[in-house]
């Protein structure tokens, strides 16, 4: 399955899960088998193309997209959100792969 993860356009942490305060982007796509596999796959630590792309880890405050849902990370867990409360810019800084492109 196919999971967007996406980053405060700013750069900045967002801990207080504070959405009103960030405007986010996509900053890859993952395939994962679940929500939580697509936040352990998004983490330097454990997986070594996605800390060799040079994007920061998943954090809290951070969004995952499945379909046309949005999950905000908490501190334990998930919380979905709506689309209507999210600030998005889609695919800003996102480079598809070659085979995307064709």
């Amino acid at each position: 399955m196919n999971y967007k993860i996406l980053h405060p356009v700013d750069g900045k942490l967002n801990t207080q899960c504070d959405l009103a305060s960030h405007q986010y982007e996509v900053v890859v796509e993952i395939e994962a088998d679940s929500l939580r596999d697509a936040f352990y796959r998004s983490q330097n630590d454990f997986n070594d193309e996605y800390a060799l792309a040079g994007i920061r880890s998943t954090s809290v405050g951070d969004i995952i997209q499945h379909d046309r849902y949005f999950y905000m990370v908490n501190g334990i867990g998930f919380s979905e959100i709506g689309r209507n409360m999210l600030r998005y810019k889609q695919n800003l800084n996102f480079k598809p792969s070659k085979d995307e492109e064709s």
